[in-house]
């Protein structure tokens, strides 16, 4: 099961590669900031997940689970698996300073986590321990995840591909 996942999760990240070198627009070189959408990679992230994750629709909803101001959000995709430990959230806050309390609020939420984990189950406080919050310019990410790192290889590739 664990090849199956890897090898869809390797196929999306070529796809993923493909996608964004087709994209070559005019043919000069641009200093606009590139245009990823959020959803579509949480979209791709979790299609071969084996756990059930219900989807963050709105910022409003990010800010409850999160108390992240709307303000402070160009946009985000998210995911969250109620029954599990699994969190996946990535937003691209609407500048620097927008982008360092964003990580601050995801940084809390991790810490929590990481808590309930060590009161409840030592698996997945070892799951917890292998994940952190990062940020690669305005985008910060928190993903919980048993398949973390294979996730965070399709983030990687949408921003920096």
């Amino acid at each position: 099961m664990k090849k199956v996942f890897l090898a869809v999760i390797s196929a999306m990240i070529i796809a993923l590669c493909m996608c964004s070198c087709g994209n070559s627009g005019s043919g000069t070189a641009s200093t606009a900031a590139k245009e990823i959408n959020l959803s579509e990679v949480i979209s791709t992230i979790n299609s071969g997940s084996p756990n059930k994750m219900e989807l963050i629709e709105s910022v409003d909803d990010l800010n409850k689970y999160y108390s992240i101001s709307k303000e402070d959000v160009k946009s985000f995709g998210a995911e969250i698996d109620k029954s599990g430990i699994d969190e996946v959230v990535i937003v691209e806050a609407v500048d620097a300073d927008a982008a360092s309390r964003i990580q601050a609020k995801l940084q809390q939420r991790y810490n929590s986590k990481k808590q309930q984990g060590a009161s409840y189950s030592p698996e997945d406080l070892q799951i917890i321990k292998n994940c952190s919050v990062k940020t690669n310019g305005n985008i910060v990410s928190m993903i919980i995840s048993s398949n973390a790192g294979a996730m965070e290889e399709v983030l990687n590739s949408a921003v920096n591909g």
